[in-house]
């Protein structure tokens, strides 16, 4: 099954922050004694933080487009 380019990167991020969130919340928990909340927690705190960055790194890229492009125009 072939999947758009802004699916392939939405499901590659939400595992990179699954990934980052569980290692993180695995470790509070077993290593600090923290509750379970935590882990669940870490898990959403991660995941909003690599989609975050990703859409700052996207909207990045956007602006110097425009920018180049305004460039070649003379405006």
């Amino acid at each position: 099954m072939a999947y758009s380019v802004t699916l392939q990167k939405i499901l590659i991020f939400l595992g990179i922050g699954v990934t980052t969130g569980a290692i993180i919340g695995f470790s509070a928990v077993y290593w600090f004694d923290q509750g379970g909340i935590v882990f669940v927690l870490s898990m959403f705190l991660s995941i909003l933080t690599v989609f975050a960055a990703a859409m700052y790194a996207e909207l990045y890229h956007i602006r110097e487009a425009v920018n180049k492009q305004n460039k070649r125009n003379g405006l």
